[in-house]
This record gives structure tokens, C-alpha cells and sequence, in this order.
């Protein structure tokens, strides 16, 4: 079940709070070097907050309004690669985490997502695995064990509240998802920007077209830096909304147990 129905103007103010809010607090990534030309992102939380508040609409919006303005002021600082590459991902990310999150599908389709879910996390790890394992000669280094361990993590938490039947299983699938499509969409995203266009030198990614592979290091770096904000900051923070403004108060799917 979708929130209500806000006003117009209500949506219009959570939409500009949540990209302000997105931008101001990644700030404190912006010295971090990026990794396959992706920052390290802490504040993907706050749009999935928005999104299960206020909609997919206000989620999406404010989240690829507040990376358009983080990417030109404080990241790399081109529009073009921001537009392309960046506010579609976090626009269609964040719009799924909301719209999945308050379907209500029957049996079969929700075993579907939830099977989906939890396949998302292993392929992508599996596809940066096996080119690692190609490329470094039969050996596995530490960011791919901590990636193993990641994965089993989204897994037991996926797994574990849904067989808590706990009302944020389908936030927590839905998160999965989402974020799965939008990584996969920044590492292909950059490998397409770079065969018709050069990219910006801050990234260290040099001025060649990247190959077809690189796609993999950059949609798991994306994928398994941020699910864990993702899936363990949300509903705490969503709740604690809740509770300070009960107008807010809608339950996550109506047939959840608290």
C-alpha cells in the first residue's frame, strides 16, 4: 500500500529537503579518493527515507537532484557525466525502493522478489570475483573477501526478516533491488560515457575508452559500500519520523506484523 496522498507543496518541500540533505551530508566523503571512479557514499540512506515517507516520486527526484548538485560542486564537477550517468542511476534506484517497497503481490511474485533479491548481491559479487580471479593470476585479495562477507550479511538480513515476517522485509528486498539496478546502471553508465566522451581527470580513470570489464569493479564497489547504510540505517530512522510525527505514521506493507 503507497503513503496517502500529500499536498502538492508538501511534496515539493520533502523532495528539495531530501536532495539538500543528500548533497550536504556527502560532503564528508568528498576528500575520500574514488574507487573505479565511484565515491564512497554513506548518505544513500537518506532518499530511501524519503522514498518509503513520501513515495518513489519524492525519492527519486531528491536523490538525483542532490547527486547532480554533489557531483558539480564537490565531486568530479562535470554536468554532463553527472546527467547521464549519475541522476538516472539514483533516480531509478531510489524510485524501485520505493515502488517495491509498498507492492502488495501475491505469493508467487513475492517469493519472485524475494528470490531477486538475494541472487542481485551474489551475481554481482560473482562477476567481480571470477574477473579478479582471471586477472590476478588465481588470487583473491582482501576487498573481495570483505565483499564475501557483505553478501552474507544482505543475505541473513533479507532471510531473516522474512522469516521474522517483520514489516521491513519489503523494505530490506526492495533495497536489494534497487541499489542493485542503480550500481549496475553507474558501471555500465561510465564505461559508455567513456567511448564517446573523455572523462574528468579527477577520477584517475585516464582519457581511453574503459573496457567492457571495468563495468564489474565499479557496479560491486557501488553495491556493496552502500547496502550496508542502506539496509541498516533506514527503518531506525524512518521509524524515529514516525514517531515524532505521527502523520507520517503508514505501515510499510499491510500485511506485516509489527
Amino acid at each position: 500500500m503507497l503513503p496517502k496522498k500529500y499536498p502538492v507543496s508538501l511534496m515539493v518541500v520533502s523532495t528539495a529537503i531530501n536532495a539538500a540533505l543528500y548533497a550536504a551530508i556527502g560532503v564528508i566523503s568528498a576528500p575520500i579518493p574514488t574507487v573505479f571512479g565511484v565515491r564512497f557514499w554513506p548518505p544513500v540512506f537518506i532518499p530511501a527515507v524519503f522514498s518509503i515517507l513520501f513515495g518513489p516520486w519524492c525519492g527519486g527526484l531528491g536523490a538525483a537532484i542532490g547527486i547532480f548538485f554533489s557531483d558539480v560542486f564537490y565531486g568530479h564537477g562535470n554536468a554532463l557525466l553527472s546527467l547521464l550517468v549519475g541522476v538516472p542511476s539514483n533516480f531509478i534506484g531510489f524510485f524501485l525502493i520505493g515502488w517495491l517497497t509498498y507492492r502488495n503481490p501475491g505469493r508467487v511474485a513475492r517469493y519472485l522478489l524475494l528470490l531477486i533479491s538475494l541472487v542481485v548481491p551474489v551475481l554481482i559479487g560473482t562477476a567481480y570475483f571470477v574477473l579478479q580471479y582471471f586477472q590476478s593470476g588465481g588470487a583473491f585479495t582482501t576487498v573481495q573477501y570483505v565483499y564475501v562477507a557483505v553478501i552474507g550479511v544482505v543475505i541473513l538480513v533479507i532471510l531473516g526478516f522474512g522469516l521474522l515476517r517483520n514489516k521491513w522485509v519489503d523494505f530490506e528486498i526492495a533495497g536489494s533491488i534497487g541499489l542493485g539496478v542503480g550500481s549496475f546502471i553507474i558501471g555500465l553508465g561510465l564505461v559508455a560515457y567513456s567511448s564517446f566522451f573523455t572523462l574528468p581527470k579527477n577520477l584517475g580513470l585516464g582519457t581511453s575508452a574503459l573496457p567492457l570489464e571495468f563495468m564489474y569493479g565499479a557496479t560491486a564497489f557501488t553495491f556493496f559500500t552502500e547496502i550496508p547504510f542502506l539496509l541498516f540505517l533506514t527503518p531506525p530512522i524512518v521509524s524515529a519520523c514516525r514517531a515524532a510525527f505521527p502523520s507520517l505514521l503508514r505501515p510499510v506493507s499491510s500485511n506485516r506484523s509489527n
